[in-house]
């Protein structure tokens, strides 16, 4: 294995790590709260402090990669995560525990964004699916993780220990791989942060990343609530389907990074948005329950190569010497769609009932569909083709 792919498996281990990072505090919430003798409702402070710290450190990060290097914003957003999850191992009060989620959503989101911008411009399509696939296997892991722990006994104290002593590892595969890693020497097409900022093509890639986080986010956060109190499914068909949905999200990215310098993006994006829009009129349309829970599965894997894919293409779109700014205003912008497009959901079934949830999402993936298309069509004014450049789209993996 040259260094190149030693790099490679150090930044998708780190990714694995925050898979698990963002999916471990809501499992071990129930215990948290009891340790700290808090109500079960004050896990939305948790959360809005860890979304809060990840999309300030997302916006920060072009600007902040620029300055340092992706190398070194790497290791300090590793750092940062280490104290965070250690800091709430050994979490002392509630303020403590507080503070700490917010810092662990930073590192998270400085990890995020750099991650990101070093494979969109550096590597491939394989590489860009690998890299969020594995980001699903480390979400799956992190319950099964705090669920054994807890099972056994121990406290969940212990599952942010682990993972800290995880992060200390990769701190250390970055420190000897990664501490020289930069990418700003190449020039971008851009006309400058103010002219960025005034692209129609930005405005809709924003768009495009909003609405896709709360699709996502929504159908996982809402679908065991639909299938259980609506569907009439039982707790456990309901989790495993629900399951099945992340499963097959993260099927889909993998199988991205195995096929992926095969396809053209755009025809993928296409196809995975009309899929995912067919799958969920099924699953409103359907009064059979084994077809309506067939179609969330499936639309959970029609749904998973857009994000990697979107932020493959961003390098194309606004040239080398932007992207580490641009892609840290896209996942800013997914993770502020991520967590208003489902709480407006909420809002929804709190006005009338859990039935209006399927067309929602049905309504949503049209807003998706229409916005990647004149994303595409935005992009191809610019370019003058509607064809990826082959050598940003090539397989990044391997000598």
């Amino acid at each position: 294995m040259n260094h190149r792919n030693r790099l490679f498996f150090v930044l998708a281990s780190g990714f694995i790590l925050l898979g698990m990072a963002v999916t471990v505090p809501g499992v071990t919430w129930p215990s948290v709260a009891e340790s700290f003798d808090r109500s079960l409702a004050e896990l939305g402070y948790v959360t809005l402090l860890f979304g809060g710290g990840y999309t300030a450190s997302s916006l920060l990060s072009g600007r902040l990669s620029a300055r340092r290097g992706v190398g070194p914003l790497l290791i300090a957003a590793a750092i940062t995560a280490m104290v965070a999850l250690g800091a709430l191992a050994l979490s002392a009060t509630w303020l403590m525990f507080l503070v700490a989620t917010c810092l662990m959503g930073v590192g998270g989101g400085l990890t995020d964004a750099a991650t990101n911008t070093y494979v969109a411009i550096r590597r491939g399509a394989r590489a860009m699916g690998l890299i969020h696939g594995v980001f699903g296997i480390g979400a799956i892991a992190g319950p099964l993780l705090v669920t054994v722990l807890l099972q056994m006994g121990i406290s969940w104290r212990f599952a942010f220990a682990l993972l800290a002593i995880g992060q200390g590892l990769y701190v250390a595969g970055l420190w000897h791989f990664a501490r020289s890693l930069d990418i700003h020497s190449e020039t971008g097409r851009g006309n400058g942060r103010a002219g960025l900022l005034r692209s129609p093509i930005l405005t809709w890639s924003l768009v495009v990343f909003f609405v896709y986080a709360g699709i996502g986010a929504g159908a996982g956060v809402w679908a065991f609530t639909y299938l259980t109190e609506e569907r009439g499914l039982s707790d456990g068909i309901g989790g495993l389907v629900v399951a099945g949905y992340w499963g097959g999200f993260t099927a889909s990215r993998l199988l991205l990074g195995a096929l992926g310098d095969r396809f053209q993006p755009n025809t993928v994006l296409r196809w995975s948005v009309v899929s995912a829009t067919v799958a969920f009129t099924v699953l409103w349309w359907s009064q059979a329950d084994w077809l309506g829970a067939a179609a969330l599965i499936f639309a959970g894997f029609a749904h998973g190569p857009v994000f990697p894919l979107e932020i493959l293409l961003t390098p194309r779109r606004f040239g080398a010497a932007l992207t580490a700014t641009v892609v840290g205003f896209e996942i800013a912008a997914a993770n502020v769609g991520g967590a208003l497009i489902p709480g407006l959901m909420g809002v929804a079934v709190g006005l009338t009932n859990l039935t209006v949830l399927p067309p929602i999402l049905v309504a949503n993936s049209l807003v998706l569909l229409a916005a990647i298309e004149m994303l595409r069509r935005e992009t191809g004014k610019r370019s003058g083709s509607d064809t990826a450049q082959p050598d940003q789209l090539r397989d990044g993996i391997g000598p």
